[in-house]
C-alpha cells in the first residue's frame, strides 16, 4: 500500500487508460523503427553495462543539430525504444535524434545511473557535431537537468555545446520522492541523498537556456516541480522559463514531438 506521497506522484493512476498509452508507445515505436531503419544506428555502446547504449536517428540531409532524448519511468522502468516515434518531428526539421538508455534501479544506485547518463550524453556528443539540445521526460527531465548543475561530471566541452535543456514533466526536487513508499522502494533515497541529487537545490551552469514544460492536466506535484526549477534557476542567473500546455497529461504531452510544426518540436530544435 502506498501513502499520500505515492498518490501525489502516481502518474499512471492519474491518467485514465495509462496502460493503453504505454502499449501504444511500444507499438508505435516499433512501427517507426521499421519505417526508418535506414536512418537508425541502434544500440551504440557507451559503457560496459548492457543498457549503456544509445540509438541515433539521422535526417536525410546534413543535420542542423542533435536532440538527445532521455526517457522516464521513475528511474526504474521503460526503455529508450518505447519513445522512438517522438523522433519524427525533429527529424523532419533536419535534426539528429539520440535516445540514451541507462541501467535501472535497483540494479544500480541512482547515483550510478546518473553517471551512466552523463557518459551517454558525452558519447552522443562525440558522434555528432554541432549544437546539442537535451530533453527528458519525467525522470528523464531529472537526467536532462542535473548534468547542467555546477560541478557535475559533464565535460566542459560538451556543456558549452548544449544550447537548450528541455525538461518535460520533469522531477527536479527528489525529497518528496524519498517520502514515497512504492516509488522509493527501488531507489532507497533518504532526504540527504535526495537533496544532494536535486537540480532545484543546486546551482546551474549552462550556456544555453532551460525550458520546463508540463501538461496543464498533470498532477499538482508535477506542475509544482516544473515551476520550481525555472524559478530557482532564474534567481541564480540562468535563462529559464516554465510553460504549461493546455489539455495535456503526463503521457499525451510528448505527442507534439511527432510533428515538425508544433511548439514542442520547435523548442526542441531551437526554432523558437
Amino acid at each position: 500500500m502506498g501513502n499520500s506521497w505515492d498518490t501525489a506522484y502516481d502518474n499512471r493512476g492519474a491518467v485514465a487508460g495509462s496502460a493503453a498509452w504505454l502499449a501504444d508507445w511500444h507499438r508505435d515505436a516499433a512501427a517507426f523503427r521499421a519505417a526508418h531503419a535506414s536512418r537508425l544506428s541502434a544500440a551504440i555502446p557507451y559503457g560496459g553495462h548492457a543498457r549503456e547504449v544509445f540509438d541515433l536517428y539521422a535526417p536525410g540531409q546534413d543535420a542542423r543539430g542533435t536532440l538527445v532524448f532521455i526517457h522516464g519511468g521513475y528511474w526504474q522502468a521503460v526503455s529508450r525504444e518505447d519513445n522512438h516515434q517522438y523522433a519524427a518531428g525533429p527529424l523532419a526539421r533536419g535534426w539528429r535524434v539520440a535516445f540514451v538508455e541507462y541501467p535501472l534501479c535497483p540494479d544500480v544506485t541512482l547515483e550510478a545511473q546518473m553517471q551512466s547518463v552523463v557518459r551517454g550524453i558525452t558519447a552522443v556528443a562525440g558522434h555528432a557535431a554541432g549544437p546539442l539540445v537535451l530533453a527528458g521526460h519525467s525522470a528523464g527531465g531529472h537526467h536532462a537537468t542535473h548534468p547542467m548543475v555546477r560541478g557535475s561530471a559533464l565535460p566542459a566541452a560538451v556543456r558549452q555545446r548544449i544550447r537548450r535543456v528541455l525538461s518535460i514533466s520533469g522531477l527536479h526536487d527528489l525529497r518528496p520522492i524519498a517520502r514515497t513508499e512504492a516509488l522509493n522502494r527501488a531507489l532507497g533515497l533518504d532526504e540527504a541523498r535526495a537533496a544532494a541529487l536535486s537540480p532545484a537545490l543546486l546551482a546551474p551552469d549552462l550556456a544555453g537556456d532551460l525550458l520546463c514544460i508540463v501538461g496543464a492536466d498533470e498532477l499538482p506535484e508535477l506542475r509544482r516541480q516544473t515551476h520550481l526549477l525555472a524559478n530557482v534557476w532564474t534567481g541564480l542567473g540562468a535563462t529559464a522559463r516554465a510553460l504549461e500546455m493546455p489539455g495535456e497529461h503526463h503521457f499525451s504531452i510528448l505527442e507534439a514531438l511527432r510533428a515538425p510544426g508544433t511548439a514542442l518540436t520547435r523548442w526542441a530544435t531551437l526554432a523558437d
